[in-house]
């Protein structure tokens, strides 16, 4: 995209071009995202993923589940697992998120 600017404090190399980076915000919530439709009563299957996210959807690549400790609950039946372990099912080490994402 070009964007020209007019701005006597804004400096832009080549023809009226401003080179904007977007760099996420803090942590601000989880996004889940299922491989395929899941089935009730049935194990999730393929890989299903957990994104860390900044308050407009930007991942947040710098987020780590030691610092921030992410609890996973259901009122649902059945067991949560693949999630550390725990009987609150915790994703608490420094490498359970690459990337600011869960697998």
């Amino acid at each position: 995209a070009v964007v020209a600017v007019t701005d006597g404090s804004i400096s832009a190399a080549g023809a009226d071009r401003l080179t904007v980076a977007v760099s996420a915000a803090a942590f601000n919530k989880l996004a889940v995202s299922l491989a395929s439709p899941q089935i009730n009563g049935t194990a999730f299957t393929g890989t299903n993923t957990l994104t860390a996210q900044d308050a407009y959807g930007n991942t947040v690549t710098s987020f780590a589940a030691n610092t921030n400790n992410v609890t996973v609950t259901t009122s649902l039946t059945g067991a949560i697992t693949g999630l550390g372990s725990g009987v609150n099912n915790v994703l608490n080490q420094a490498g359970d998120f690459s990337s600011g994402v869960a697998n």
